[in-house]
Protein backbone atom coordinates (compact mmCIF):
# COMPACT_ATOMS: atom_id res chain seq x y z
CA UNK A 1 0.00 0.00 0.00
CA UNK A 2 2.86 2.35 0.84
CA UNK A 3 4.38 1.81 -2.60
CA UNK A 4 0.99 2.48 -4.20
CA UNK A 5 0.73 5.89 -2.53
CA UNK A 6 4.30 6.74 -3.53
CA UNK A 7 3.45 5.85 -7.13
CA UNK A 8 0.33 8.02 -7.02
CA UNK A 9 2.33 10.95 -5.65
CA UNK A 10 4.87 10.55 -8.44
CA UNK A 11 2.14 10.50 -11.06
CA UNK A 12 0.45 13.59 -9.61
CA UNK A 13 3.79 15.37 -9.39
CA UNK A 14 4.52 14.52 -13.03
CA UNK A 15 1.12 15.79 -14.14
CA UNK A 16 1.52 19.00 -12.18
CA UNK A 17 4.96 19.58 -13.68
CA UNK A 18 3.47 19.60 -17.18
CA UNK A 19 1.10 22.58 -17.19
CA UNK A 20 0.44 22.54 -20.90
CA UNK A 21 -1.51 20.35 -23.31
CA UNK A 22 -0.31 19.40 -26.78
CA UNK A 23 -2.59 18.01 -29.47
CA UNK A 24 -1.58 15.79 -32.35
CA UNK A 25 -0.15 17.77 -35.25
CA UNK A 26 -2.85 19.69 -37.10
CA UNK A 27 -0.87 20.20 -40.29
CA UNK A 28 2.36 19.49 -42.06
CA UNK A 29 4.20 22.00 -44.23
CA UNK A 30 5.57 21.15 -47.68
CA UNK A 31 7.92 23.69 -49.23
CA UNK A 32 7.45 23.29 -52.98
CA UNK A 33 9.18 24.63 -56.06
CA UNK A 34 5.96 25.32 -58.00
CA UNK A 35 2.87 26.19 -55.96
CA UNK A 36 0.44 26.00 -58.86
CA UNK A 37 1.74 22.64 -60.05
CA UNK A 38 1.61 21.16 -56.54
CA UNK A 39 -1.88 22.54 -55.90
CA UNK A 40 -3.17 21.08 -59.16
CA UNK A 41 -1.67 17.69 -58.38
CA UNK A 42 -3.23 17.41 -54.93
CA UNK A 43 -6.59 18.60 -56.20
CA UNK A 44 -6.57 16.08 -59.05
CA UNK A 45 -4.98 13.00 -57.50
CA UNK A 46 -5.51 13.43 -53.75
CA UNK A 47 -8.99 14.94 -54.13
CA UNK A 48 -8.07 17.73 -51.71
CA UNK A 49 -9.47 21.24 -51.77
CA UNK A 50 -7.85 24.63 -51.23
CA UNK A 51 -9.02 25.63 -47.76
CA UNK A 52 -7.07 28.91 -47.61
CA UNK A 53 -4.81 30.90 -49.96
CA UNK A 54 -4.55 34.20 -48.13
CA UNK A 55 -1.29 36.21 -48.16
CA UNK A 56 1.46 34.96 -45.87
CA UNK A 57 2.11 36.98 -42.73
CA UNK A 58 5.52 38.65 -43.07
CA UNK A 59 6.42 37.43 -39.58
CA UNK A 60 6.80 33.92 -40.97
CA UNK A 61 10.14 35.13 -42.33
CA UNK A 62 11.20 35.86 -38.76
CA UNK A 63 10.13 32.41 -37.57
CA UNK A 64 11.95 30.74 -40.46
CA UNK A 65 14.96 33.07 -40.23
CA UNK A 66 14.64 34.19 -43.84
CA UNK A 67 15.79 37.50 -45.33
CA UNK A 68 13.18 40.20 -45.87
CA UNK A 69 13.74 40.14 -49.65
CA UNK A 70 12.19 36.69 -50.20
CA UNK A 71 8.62 36.24 -51.36
CA UNK A 72 6.40 33.57 -49.77
CA UNK A 73 3.08 32.23 -51.05
CA UNK A 74 0.94 29.50 -49.52
CA UNK A 75 -2.13 27.33 -50.01
CA UNK A 76 -3.70 25.21 -47.31
CA UNK A 77 -4.90 21.88 -48.71
CA UNK A 78 -7.52 19.79 -46.92
CA UNK A 79 -9.36 16.54 -47.38
CA UNK A 80 -12.93 17.67 -47.99
CA UNK A 81 -15.10 17.55 -44.90
CA UNK A 82 -12.22 17.30 -42.41
CA UNK A 83 -10.95 19.79 -39.84
CA UNK A 84 -7.37 18.58 -39.31
CA UNK A 85 -4.58 16.71 -41.06
CA UNK A 86 -3.96 19.62 -43.43
CA UNK A 87 -1.04 20.08 -45.79
CA UNK A 88 0.20 23.64 -46.20
CA UNK A 89 1.99 24.16 -49.50
CA UNK A 90 4.54 26.98 -49.37
CA UNK A 91 6.55 28.43 -52.23
CA UNK A 92 9.56 30.64 -51.44
CA UNK A 93 11.27 32.65 -54.16
CA UNK A 94 14.38 34.82 -54.02
CA UNK A 95 16.64 32.41 -52.13
CA UNK A 96 18.69 29.28 -52.90
CA UNK A 97 17.03 25.98 -51.98
CA UNK A 98 17.91 22.29 -51.87
CA UNK A 99 15.75 19.20 -51.55
CA UNK A 100 15.85 17.97 -47.96
CA UNK A 101 15.68 14.27 -48.84
CA UNK A 102 17.18 14.19 -52.32
CA UNK A 103 17.83 10.70 -53.74
CA UNK A 104 17.61 9.15 -50.30
CA UNK A 105 17.03 5.57 -49.23
CA UNK A 106 14.57 4.72 -46.48
CA UNK A 107 17.41 4.13 -44.02
CA UNK A 108 18.99 7.55 -44.62
CA UNK A 109 18.35 9.68 -41.55
CA UNK A 110 17.24 13.27 -41.16
CA UNK A 111 14.18 15.40 -41.65
CA UNK A 112 10.66 14.06 -42.07
CA UNK A 113 10.68 10.82 -44.05
CA UNK A 114 7.02 10.72 -45.05
CA UNK A 115 3.42 11.54 -44.21
CA UNK A 116 0.74 8.85 -44.02
CA UNK A 117 -2.64 8.94 -45.74
CA UNK A 118 -5.28 6.28 -46.26
CA UNK A 119 -6.52 5.17 -49.65
CA UNK A 120 -9.62 3.11 -50.37
CA UNK A 121 -8.24 1.17 -53.38
CA UNK A 122 -4.46 0.80 -53.43
CA UNK A 123 -4.23 -0.97 -56.78
CA UNK A 124 -6.05 1.72 -58.74
CA UNK A 125 -4.24 4.56 -56.95
CA UNK A 126 -0.90 2.85 -57.60
CA UNK A 127 -1.59 2.61 -61.33
CA UNK A 128 -2.87 6.18 -61.48
CA UNK A 129 0.16 7.72 -59.76
CA UNK A 130 2.66 5.68 -61.75
CA UNK A 131 1.24 7.20 -64.93
CA UNK A 132 2.18 10.69 -63.69
CA UNK A 133 5.69 9.74 -62.62
CA UNK A 134 5.42 8.85 -58.95
CA UNK A 135 7.80 6.06 -57.95
CA UNK A 136 8.75 4.08 -54.85
CA UNK A 137 11.36 1.62 -53.63
CA UNK A 138 8.86 -1.21 -53.99
CA UNK A 139 5.45 -1.97 -55.40
CA UNK A 140 2.61 -1.96 -52.84
CA UNK A 141 3.27 -4.61 -50.19
CA UNK A 142 0.78 -6.38 -47.95
CA UNK A 143 1.86 -7.12 -44.37
CA UNK A 144 0.75 -7.28 -40.74
CA UNK A 145 1.68 -4.37 -38.49
CA UNK A 146 0.67 -4.79 -34.86
CA UNK A 147 -3.03 -5.73 -34.89
CA UNK A 148 -3.57 -4.49 -38.47
CA UNK A 149 -3.37 -6.12 -41.88
CA UNK A 150 -2.56 -3.45 -44.47
CA UNK A 151 -1.35 -2.86 -47.99
CA UNK A 152 1.18 -0.02 -48.19
CA UNK A 153 3.17 1.85 -50.82
CA UNK A 154 5.77 4.47 -49.97
CA UNK A 155 6.01 6.75 -52.98
CA UNK A 156 7.92 9.92 -53.79
CA UNK A 157 6.83 12.80 -55.99
CA UNK A 158 7.40 16.54 -56.32
CA UNK A 159 10.32 18.09 -54.40
CA UNK A 160 11.26 14.85 -52.66
CA UNK A 161 7.97 14.63 -50.76
CA UNK A 162 7.14 11.06 -49.76
CA UNK A 163 3.75 9.61 -48.89
CA UNK A 164 2.98 6.30 -47.25
CA UNK A 165 -0.29 5.31 -48.91
CA UNK A 166 -2.09 2.78 -46.72
CA UNK A 167 -5.11 0.62 -47.44
CA UNK A 168 -6.55 -1.14 -44.40
CA UNK A 169 -7.40 -4.77 -45.16
CA UNK A 170 -8.31 -6.02 -41.65
CA UNK A 171 -10.02 -5.11 -39.42
CA UNK A 172 -12.47 -3.14 -41.54
CA UNK A 173 -11.69 0.58 -41.48
CA UNK A 174 -14.41 2.58 -39.75
CA UNK A 175 -14.88 6.26 -39.01
CA UNK A 176 -13.40 7.69 -42.24
CA UNK A 177 -16.47 8.94 -44.15
CA UNK A 178 -14.45 11.46 -46.18
CA UNK A 179 -11.98 8.95 -47.62
CA UNK A 180 -12.26 9.25 -51.42
CA UNK A 181 -8.80 9.60 -53.01
CA UNK A 182 -6.32 10.51 -50.23
CA UNK A 183 -7.54 10.87 -46.65
CA UNK A 184 -6.32 13.59 -44.36
CA UNK A 185 -2.75 13.20 -43.12
CA UNK A 186 -2.88 11.21 -39.88
CA UNK A 187 0.72 10.16 -39.14
CA UNK A 188 4.26 11.17 -40.07
CA UNK A 189 7.53 9.23 -39.92
CA UNK A 190 11.05 10.30 -38.95
CA UNK A 191 14.03 8.03 -39.60
CA UNK A 192 16.35 8.67 -36.65
CA UNK A 193 19.93 7.91 -35.64
CA UNK A 194 19.29 7.41 -31.92
CA UNK A 195 15.76 6.27 -31.21
CA UNK A 196 16.31 6.28 -27.44
CA UNK A 197 17.06 10.02 -27.46
CA UNK A 198 14.04 10.68 -29.66
CA UNK A 199 11.82 8.61 -27.36
CA UNK A 200 12.98 10.61 -24.35
CA UNK A 201 12.13 13.85 -26.15
CA UNK A 202 8.61 12.88 -27.25
CA UNK A 203 7.67 10.79 -24.21
CA UNK A 204 9.39 12.53 -21.30
CA UNK A 205 9.69 16.13 -22.48
CA UNK A 206 6.48 16.49 -24.50
CA UNK A 207 4.45 13.89 -22.63
CA UNK A 208 3.45 11.78 -25.64
CA UNK A 209 2.09 8.28 -25.05
CA UNK A 210 2.89 5.07 -26.90
CA UNK A 211 0.25 4.10 -29.46
CA UNK A 212 2.16 1.24 -31.07
CA UNK A 213 5.56 -0.39 -30.70
CA UNK A 214 7.21 -2.88 -33.03
CA UNK A 215 10.75 -4.25 -32.94
CA UNK A 216 12.47 -6.85 -35.04
CA UNK A 217 13.32 -7.97 -38.55
CA UNK A 218 10.96 -9.46 -41.11
CA UNK A 219 9.95 -13.08 -40.54
CA UNK A 220 10.53 -13.96 -44.19
CA UNK A 221 12.84 -12.73 -46.92
CA UNK A 222 11.44 -10.91 -49.92
CA UNK A 223 9.47 -7.82 -50.87
CA UNK A 224 9.14 -5.15 -48.21
CA UNK A 225 7.71 -1.65 -48.17
CA UNK A 226 11.00 -0.06 -47.02
CA UNK A 227 13.00 -1.19 -50.05
CA UNK A 228 15.52 -3.37 -48.22
CA UNK A 229 17.34 -5.98 -50.32
CA UNK A 230 15.26 -9.15 -50.27
CA UNK A 231 18.04 -11.24 -48.71
CA UNK A 232 18.54 -8.77 -45.83
CA UNK A 233 14.98 -8.28 -44.60
CA UNK A 234 15.48 -10.99 -41.94
CA UNK A 235 18.90 -9.65 -40.91
CA UNK A 236 18.21 -5.93 -40.42
CA UNK A 237 15.90 -5.34 -37.46
CA UNK A 238 13.90 -2.14 -37.18
CA UNK A 239 12.54 -0.29 -34.17
CA UNK A 240 9.23 1.49 -34.74
CA UNK A 241 7.39 3.61 -32.19
CA UNK A 242 4.20 5.58 -32.86
CA UNK A 243 3.47 8.25 -30.25
CA UNK A 244 0.70 10.77 -29.65
CA UNK A 245 -0.25 13.02 -26.70
CA UNK A 246 -3.47 11.04 -26.20
CA UNK A 247 -2.29 7.63 -27.45
CA UNK A 248 -4.07 8.04 -30.81
CA UNK A 249 -3.11 7.46 -34.43
CA UNK A 250 -4.32 10.94 -35.42
CA UNK A 251 -1.62 13.56 -35.80
CA UNK A 252 0.83 11.02 -34.40
CA UNK A 253 4.60 10.81 -34.79
CA UNK A 254 6.33 7.62 -35.93
CA UNK A 255 9.99 7.06 -35.08
CA UNK A 256 11.93 4.52 -37.15
CA UNK A 257 15.48 3.28 -36.73
CA UNK A 258 17.26 0.66 -38.82
CA UNK A 259 19.78 -1.47 -36.92
CA UNK A 260 22.51 -2.56 -39.29
CA UNK A 261 21.69 -0.45 -42.34
CA UNK A 262 23.72 2.75 -42.24
CA UNK A 263 22.96 5.60 -44.63
CA UNK A 264 23.70 9.26 -45.09
CA UNK A 265 22.52 11.99 -42.73
CA UNK A 266 20.58 14.85 -44.35
CA UNK A 267 19.38 16.44 -41.10
CA UNK A 268 21.43 19.61 -41.73
CA UNK A 269 19.14 20.30 -44.71
CA UNK A 270 15.91 19.76 -42.80
CA UNK A 271 14.87 23.37 -42.33
CA UNK A 272 13.30 26.26 -44.23
CA UNK A 273 13.67 27.29 -47.03
CA UNK A 274 14.65 23.85 -48.35
CA UNK A 275 12.25 21.77 -50.42
CA UNK A 276 10.21 18.90 -49.08
CA UNK A 277 8.35 18.11 -45.88
CA UNK A 278 9.81 20.74 -43.60
CA UNK A 279 7.78 20.67 -40.37
CA UNK A 280 4.82 19.44 -38.35
CA UNK A 281 2.70 21.97 -36.45
CA UNK A 282 1.25 21.08 -33.05
CA UNK A 283 -1.44 23.06 -31.17
CA UNK A 284 -0.62 23.85 -27.54
CA UNK A 285 -2.85 25.24 -24.80
CA UNK A 286 -0.12 26.95 -22.79
CA UNK A 287 2.87 27.91 -24.91
CA UNK A 288 4.61 29.72 -22.05
CA UNK A 289 4.69 26.57 -19.94
CA UNK A 290 5.95 24.59 -22.91
CA UNK A 291 8.78 27.10 -23.31
CA UNK A 292 9.70 26.63 -19.65
CA UNK A 293 9.77 22.87 -20.17
CA UNK A 294 12.05 23.26 -23.18
CA UNK A 295 14.38 25.47 -21.17
CA UNK A 296 14.38 22.97 -18.30
CA UNK A 297 15.40 20.15 -20.66
CA UNK A 298 17.92 22.25 -22.63
CA UNK A 299 15.87 22.20 -25.81
CA UNK A 300 16.89 25.28 -27.79
CA UNK A 301 14.08 27.47 -29.08
CA UNK A 302 15.28 28.47 -32.55
CA UNK A 303 12.81 31.30 -33.04
CA UNK A 304 9.37 32.53 -32.00
CA UNK A 305 6.85 35.10 -33.13
CA UNK A 306 3.18 36.04 -33.27
CA UNK A 307 1.53 35.82 -36.66
CA UNK A 308 -1.72 35.41 -38.54
CA UNK A 309 -2.15 31.75 -39.51
CA UNK A 310 -5.50 30.82 -41.08
CA UNK A 311 -7.61 28.91 -40.12
CA UNK A 312 -6.33 29.22 -36.54
CA UNK A 313 -6.34 33.03 -36.41
CA UNK A 314 -3.59 34.94 -34.63
CA UNK A 315 -1.17 32.52 -32.98
CA UNK A 316 1.96 32.57 -30.89
CA UNK A 317 4.39 30.13 -32.48
CA UNK A 318 7.85 28.79 -31.76
CA UNK A 319 10.23 26.48 -33.59
CA UNK A 320 12.66 23.93 -32.15
CA UNK A 321 14.80 21.05 -33.33
CA UNK A 322 14.44 17.54 -31.94
CA UNK A 323 17.47 15.51 -30.78
CA UNK A 324 17.66 14.17 -34.36
CA UNK A 325 17.48 17.70 -35.79
CA UNK A 326 13.88 17.57 -37.08
CA UNK A 327 12.34 21.05 -37.27
CA UNK A 328 9.04 21.18 -35.30
CA UNK A 329 6.66 24.06 -34.63
CA UNK A 330 4.20 24.60 -31.78
CA UNK A 331 1.46 27.22 -31.72
CA UNK A 332 -1.18 28.59 -29.40
CA UNK A 333 -4.19 30.57 -30.63
CA UNK A 334 -4.67 33.93 -28.96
Amino acid sequence: MKHFFVLCLLLVSSAQARDFTIGGFSETVFIVSDLDEATSFYQTYAGWEVRDDSPVDEKLKQLWQLPAKVNIEQRLMANKGTTTGFVRLVQISGIAQQQIRSNTQSWDIGGIFDVNVRVADMDSKFRQLQLVGWQGDSDPVGFTFGPFEVKEWITRGHDGVSFALIERIKPTLEGWPHLKEFSRVFNSTQVVKDIDKSLIFYRDVLGFQMYLEHKGASKTAGANVLGLPYNLTMEIPRSVFILHPDKLNEGSVELLQFHGADGKDVSHLAKPPNLGIVTLRFPVTNLLELKKTFEKHNVEIISETTLQLPPYGIVDMLAIRTPDNTWLEFYSSK
